[in-house]
Parts: C-alpha cells; sequence; structure tokens
C-alpha cells in the first residue's frame, strides 16, 4: 500500500521497465501511482497513500517521502504544510544536507538522490516504524527499497536466501532482525539509521539514540503529571489532519490501548469506533476487558470472535504481504481487527504499541530480577551448586529439583542472552540443522547482535537497557511489522501515539526504581492514570493479543494439515535435519503438540514464505 523504491549509480541504463517492475514489488492493493523519475544512471518511485507520502524533484535532487515526518524548523514546518514533506525535504537537504535529521522527527522513510553530487541518502525513523532495505550489487551501483521484494527485482540483484538468517529467525523466535535480511545480498537500515553512498564510500550509521538517564531523582507527582500531558499531546498530533469519524483504535483491553483510545474518545466525543478480538480458548480471551474501556470511554464499539476457520482463509495472504519470514502469531487478530475497521469505515487506526517498552511492562524485566537473586549467593556457594546441576543432570528431572537446576543454568546466562526464550533454550542447534547447513552458520551470531544492541546507550541502568533492546528487536522487528502490515492488507493507514518522540524522550528520563516501583511491571505508569483508566484494567494481570494456535492447530484438521504439508515440504530443502522434522510432524499429525511445540508454527511459517517467493 505505500513504499519507495530506486537505485542510483551503476553502468548508463535508461530503461524505464526495471522502475516499474521493482515498484510493482512494493505492498500495493491498489494501481501504482505516477510519482517515478528515471535516467542514465538513476530511479525512483513511490506508491504510497496521497496523505502520507510525497514526491519531488528539481534538477538536481530528486526525493521521496512516506510516512508522518514532523519538522521542528518553522520554516521547514511551513513548507511542509503549504507545499508538501517532499518540497520541505528538498528545502532541509539543500540548507542543512545530512545534518537535516536533526529537525526530523515523526514517521518516516526517505531517500535522496544527489544528482550534481553523485550522493545517495536515506533514513529511517527513530522507532522503526518504516523500513528500507539496500544491496550493493557492484562498488559504483546502490539499490534500494522499502521491502527486500523491491530490492530484489533489480536485474542486477541476486536473492540467494541467506542459512544464517534462518537459525536467527528461529532464535529470534518469529523475525529476521535488524540489520539482517533474508537474503545474502540485501541489509535493512535499523531504527534511527541513516544510509550516505557517495563516490568512493557507503556510510550506514545512527543519528539518534534514546536520551536515557540512569541516576537522579525525580519528583513522582510531577512526573505522572507530565506523562498523562504528553500521553494526550501525542494523541491529538497522531489525530492532526486526520477526519474525525474516520478514526478507529485497537482495543485489547490492556493498558496501553485503553489509554489512547480512552484519550482519543475524549478528543473527539461520540465520534471514535474501537475494535477488538475474542478466541474462544479459556486463557486467551480478554474481550470483557476491552468492553470495560469502551464502556468507559462511550466508544462506538465492535468484537470479532477468531475461529480456527479464519486463520486458514487469511494466513496465505498474511504471510504474502511479508518480505520475508515473519511468524508473529499476533498478524491474524491484527488483520481481522483491521478488517472490522475497514468495513466500518474507517480510514485511520490508532495503536498502543511501544508503551511496554518505553515504561518497563514486559514480562522478562519482571523474571530477570528473579535470577539477579541468585547473583547475589555467595561465589563459594555458587561453586558447589553449579557443578551439581551441570554433571548430575539434574535440570531433566520434572519436579521441584529439576525447576531449582533449570533455574540455576538460566540465572548463569549473562544478561541479555537470558532474555531470549526460543527454540535453542530446548534444543541444541545440531538436533535442528542440517551438518551441510549448521558449517553456514554461526550460533553465537544472534548472541553478538543482542548483546551490541544492549550495551549501545552510553548511559543506562540494566533495565533501560533491557527497554532498549526491546525497542530494537522486538517492537521494531516483530510488533510494528506485524501491525503495519496487517493494516496495509486490511487497507487502512496507522498511527502509534506511544511513540511520539516528546513522549518517549520523557519515558527515557525516568529511573528504574520509579518504573518498577516495589518490582512490578508498569507501576508508575499504572498510578499515574489511575482514575483516568478502570481499575479492572489497572489491576488485572498482563495477557497479550497472541493467536491460540497451539490449540488451533491441534483441534482443527484443515490447519493441521497445512502445517504438516508445510513441515514434509521444508525437509526437502536441506536445512533441518529429518529426523527432528520427521518428529514434530509426528506431534502435529497426532494432534499432540504441547506449549513446547509453538516452533512448528514458525517452521511452517517459513515454508509457506520460500513457496510465496519461488523459492
Amino acid at each position: 500500500m505505500s513504499g519507495f523504491c530506486g537505485w542510483f549509480g551503476g553502468a548508463h541504463v535508461d530503461d524505464p521497465r526495471i522502475l516499474e517492475v521493482m515498484a510493482r514489488a512494493l505492498p500495493s492493493y491498489g494501481p501504482v501511482r505516477a510519482n517515478a523519475t528515471s535516467g542514465t544512471r538513476f530511479g525512483l518511485a513511490l506508491n504510497g497513500h496521497p496523505l502520507a507520502s510525497a514526491f519531488a524533484a528539481d534538477s538536481e535532487l530528486v526525493v521521496a517521502i512516506e510516512g508522518y515526518p514532523e519538522w521542528s524548523d518553522p520554516r521547514l514546518r511551513e513548507i511542509a504544510r503549504g507545499e508538501g514533506n517532499g518540497r520541505a525535504l528538498l528545502a532541509a537537504y539543500r540548507r542543512d544536507g545530512s545534518a537535516l535529521l536533526k529537525l526530523l522527527r515523526g514517521t518516516f522513510s526517505f531517500a535522496i538522490l544527489d544528482l550534481s553530487a553523485e550522493k545517495a541518502f536515506c533514513a529511517i525513523d527513530r522507532f522503526g516504524v518504516q523500513t528500507l532495505c539496500y544491496a550493493r550489487p557492484s562498488p559504483d551501483l546502490i539499490v534500494f527499497g522499502s521491502t527486500t521484494d523491491a530490492v530484489r527485482a533489480h536485474p542486477r540483484v541476486g536473492a540467494t536466501i541467506a542459512i544464517q538468517s534462518i537459525f536467527d529467525y528461529l532464535y529470534f523466535v518469529d523475525r529476521v532482525p535488524a540489520p539482517e535480511t533474508i537474503y545474502r545480498e540485501q541489509r535493512k537500515l535499523a531504527p534511527a539509521e541513516y544510509l550516505l553512498v557517495e563516490p568512493g564510500r557507503t556510510t550506514v550509521a545512527r543519528y539518534w539514540e534514546m536520551p536515557y538517564r540512569s541516576a537522579g531523582r525525580v519528583d513522582r507527582t510531577g512526573a505522572a503529571a507530565e506523562l498523562r500531558h504528553r500521553l494526550r499531546e501525542a494523541v491529538k498530533a497522531s489525530l492532526d489532519g486526520v477526519n474525525g469519524g474516520a478514526v478507529g483504535a485497537f482495543l485489547s483491553g490492556g493498558l496501553d490501548s485503553s489509554s489512547v483510545a480512552g484519550i482519543a474518545a475524549e478528543l473527539l466525543p461520540a465520534k471514535l469506533q474501537t475494535f477488538t478480538i475474542g478466541f474462544p480458548v479459556e486463557g486467551f480471551d480478554e474481550a470483557r476487558y476491552a468492553e470495560i474501556a469502551a464502556s468507559r470511554f462511550a466508544t462506538k464499539h465492535q468484537t470479532y470472535y477468531i475461529r480456527p476457520e479464519d486463520v486458514v482463509e487469511v494466513l496465505l495472504d498474511a504471510v504474502r504481504i511479508y518480505d520475508e519470514p515473519f511468524a508473529n502469531s499476533s498478524v491474524i487478530p491484527a488483520y481481522y481487527c483491521a478488517r472490522l475497521a475497514k468495513e466500518a469505515g474507517v480510514e485511520v487506526m490508532l495503536a498502543g504499541d511501544g508503551g511496554d517498552e518505553l515504561f518497563a511492562g514486559n514480562s522478562r524485566y519482571a523474571a530477570d530480577r528473579i535470577f539477579d537473586h541468585y547473583d547475589r549467593l555467595p561465589g563459594v556457594l555458587q561453586g558447589l551448586i553449579e557443578p551439581a546441576t551441570h554433571h548430575l543432570g539434574l535440570a531433566r528431572n520434572r519436579g521441584f529439583v529439576g525447576k531449582v537446576a533449570r533455574y540455576v543454568e538460566h540465572a548463569q546466562k549473562p544478561v541479555p542472552e537470558r532474555m531470549a526464550g526460543n527454540l535453542f533454550q530446548t534444543f541444541d542447534p545440531r538436533q535442528v540443522f542440517a551438518a551441510d547447513a549448521l558449517q553456514n552458520i554461526d550460533i553465537n551470531a544472534p548472541r553478538a547482535l543482542s548483546a551490541e544492541i544492549y550495551n549501545a546507550p552510553r548511559e543506562a541502568s540494566k533495565l533501560q537497557r533491557m527497554m532498549y533492546l526491546d525497542l530494537r528487536v522486538t517492537l521494531a522487528d516483530s510488533d510494528l511489522r506485524k501491525v503495519c502490515r496487517m493494516c496495509e492488507l486490511a487497507g487502512v493507514r496507522l498511527r502509534f501515539p506511544f511513540l511520539h518522540d516528546a513522549l518517549a524522550e520523557f519515558s527515557a528520563q525516568l529511573p528504574e526504581a520509579l518504573l518498577m516501583e516495589g518490582g512490578k511491571l508498569r507501576q508508575f505508569y499504572k498510578e499515574a492514570m489511575r482514575g483516568f483508566l478502570p481499575d479492572a484494567i489497572i489491576d488485572k494481570q498482563k495477557h497479550g493479543f497472541g493467536l491460540p494456535y497451539v490449540s488451533f492447530m491441534n483441534s482443527y484438521e484443515p490447519l493441521r494439515s497445512l502445517v504438516c504439508d508445510s513441515l514434509v515440504k521444508l525437509k526437502k530443502r536441506g536445512y533441518f535435519r529429518v529426523d527432528f522434522l520427521d518428529a514434530v510432524t509426528g506431534r502435529a499429525q497426532r494432534g499432540s503438540l504441547s506449549s513446547q511445540d509453538g516452533f512448528a508454527w514458525d517452521l511452517a511459517l517459513l515454508e509457506l514464505w520460500l513457496d510465496s517467493r519461488g523459492m
């Protein structure tokens, strides 16, 4: 539904068909717009919604910009309002060059082709709502695009599946993390990164960091008032220029979606529509909390209950819209929620993503504090405990002793490695991957990437570093991809109030002791919002928006067959050990998958994606 693509440099080519083929590879459910230009050494095409994209050019510069950028400079803001963001980007680059990123906030991705200086300059927003991939087929040619599909459509770019990326896809549970892509020939920008191509040099660098402050005191009452003010301003900014009658909000009944919906409902009295998804499976359905919030804020509310048949109906379309393997099961409820909104006439949806990563809401933050107790034991005592857990194999014990041994084993892992929960906590990679494939895998690479991200903030507490890692890997690479692509598939636009820059920067100034008062997740946020949000939502146990896919696979034969057929086909690719896939397939065929077999879904979706790309 949106994006841009192009190239710069290389051999002299003047073939508009190349640009057309690349543009048609962008995710689009309508005609490709005519914003395109090419010459003997460049091409640039934009395919996007007229309210969220702009294209501009003059004799020296060609630019495309996507999203909802916000200009801090008054003159640029005036140009954007009067002539569009494309003209504002031209003016900013002429005046400030690459330093224009200091003036640009909000959600955006852009490409600037400087024909006179032989430069290409691209960037994405601070939180990675937008994406940008690129390839260097030769030293003098850069090919770029919003998706890997658009980049690989260029005739000079190959499409070789990277076995390392498949390993990392499973390590990180359901996605290929930036800066990798599924293809050996491509890379992608991480949040707050730019790509600058100049004669003889290519630079990829960060232009912004979360301004964490790990020490200092904060007035609790004042901070709570500031939080409420900044959140309200963030929702207000997300509604800027939007027709109030065509606005909807995801409403799961959790803290974040309820906060966004409640504020939006106050700003749009009697106009806001809210949508939630329910599940006919005990332990997964939280629709009643969404109804509590909808009643409190008097929204026009709708609920849709997902059945296993719904998963089969949309799964292949959902797989195809992703330009890389992606197995976050929440894509299914996200799609049906967005489709429900589209059918109700909604044009723009508000989402609550980002609150957990800014205000300490992910369960692993609390779990890590439990492991910290082990770190405080005297070294002598640790020296007695650890040999017993390793050499006696106590972790395999199913009883209390086994739980203690597994706790010790996990506590010994360094942060951030112990934050990860994945297939390789249960299986050794040698039990999963074929020997030939394993030769091309660095099993320590994802740990090194996590450690690099974790250690990147210059000044941050342990909790802030964990939240920063989640901003990069959980939010940008998974949660945002999930909801953005599903809204594209449903045909609605999307805004993220929690990722408003002023609100995010405020969160970075809150000390750990305040964010998790008494060791409780989101405690400061909860108390700051008490009185506005219903107590039932503030006090409920944290849940989520996940699909009960293991239950569905066990109980619904068409879905089980789709998964099993995919696992059988996956054997032929030579990536995985046949006995490993046979064991997983056998449990799936019998309808006896356990909650620990969730990776069967990830493997099946990997095969479905590979098949969708003709691999």
